[in-house]
């Protein structure tokens, strides 16, 4: 199987046709479907069904789909190895609550300096970042520590920041950080959350119920930025590290406590198969030191170091 062909394929599913692929990979649409032509032909099965309006996958091509990005990422790390590029490609992956005290000051300092390492970063929530870890296709990783999980043999893992969670209400709730939120506080709020699987909303769930506290749902929110926005306008509380709130834009309207005995630790998380390249073990210390220079500077209210930076 011919793997510029599947990239091919790939770029035509998320363009959603075969004229808008063309576009962006500035070649001809002829001779792009010409391509997927070859790749269908060479597997024997159809991938996509032509429409007036674009293209729709069939089975046979749903499941390359879901199973191509991973192939092609190995791809990349094989020519990594075999020294075929100058540059060598490291991938990190960070939760969407650190978007903006981390994952952009960090891509700021690093793509500048960085000649000889190629950044691609991805963004997600946990549960996803975890499970793009395990496909290989991310090589650092900031997670939390999963509670009474085994080390995994796919990774290392170093605790680097311990966080409250926080209860967080519109400004005339009166939540206040020297005064913590008990269980029986937070079992009275309606909550606004993201569903399950999402890592917040799991941790609350279990704390609760170890408290004999019934989670009370105000609304299920998608986005750290839609639950804020509910929680401004009065609709219900919502439960945050502040990381996920910092540099919000309308914080002046919100007030936040930590919530009593519940807290995360944000670990990095480093694949074995590429630990032994210099770009992925610069990468990987580069954000240690940041995130923990965060905490040091004062600027990661309520964190606290569980490991200490290194050079």
């Amino acid at each position: 199987m011919d793997l510029k062909l599947v990239d091919c394929f790939l770029r035509v599913v998320e363009a959603g046709s075969i004229n808008k692929a063309a576009l962006d990979m500035e070649i001809t649409q002829p001779a792009l479907s010409r391509r997927l032509n070859a790749l269908e032909h060479d597997l024997g099965i159809q991938l996509l069904v032509r429409e007036a309006r674009g293209v729709k996958l069939t089975e046979a091509g749903t499941l390359l789909y879901n199973g191509a990005r991973p192939l092609l990422r190995q791809a990349e790390l094989l020519r990594d190895e075999l020294g075929r590029e100058a540059r060598t490609q490291v991938s990190i992956g960070l939760p969407f609550s650190m978007h903006r005290l981390v994952t952009a000051p960090f891509a700021a300092a690093e793509i500048p300096s960085r000649s000889a390492v190629s950044l691609r970063i991805y963004e997600g929530f946990i549960h996803h970042l975890r499970e793009w870890m395990q496909q290989g296709l991310i090589d650092v990783a900031i997670m939390d520590v999963e509670e009474g999980s085994h080390h995994s043999p796919l990774h290392d893992q170093t605790p680097l920041i311990r966080e409250p969670l926080l209860l967080v209400g519109p400004v005339d709730a009166g939540l206040r950080p020297d005064r913590p939120a008990s269980p029986e506080k937070l079992g009275a709020c309606k909550l606004i959350l993201p569903g399950r699987p999402n890592l917040v909303r799991k941790s609350v769930d279990a704390y609760l119920k170890q408290h004999g506290q019934k989670f009370r749902r105000a609304a299920d929110a998608e986005t750290l930025q839609l639950c804020l926005s509910l929680v401004k306008d009065g609709l219900g509380y919502t439960v945050m590290p502040y990381c996920a709130m910092h540099d919000f834009p309308q914080m002046g309207e919100l007030s936040a406590t930590p919530i009593q005995g519940l807290h995360i630790t944000w670990s990095l998380y480093v694949s074995q198969a590429r630990r032994h390249s210099a770009g992925v073990r610069s990468t990987a210390q580069s954000l240690q030191r940041m995130m923990l220079g965060l905490v040091e500077r004062g600027e990661w209210p309520l964190a606290q170091a569980v490991v200490e930076a290194k050079g």
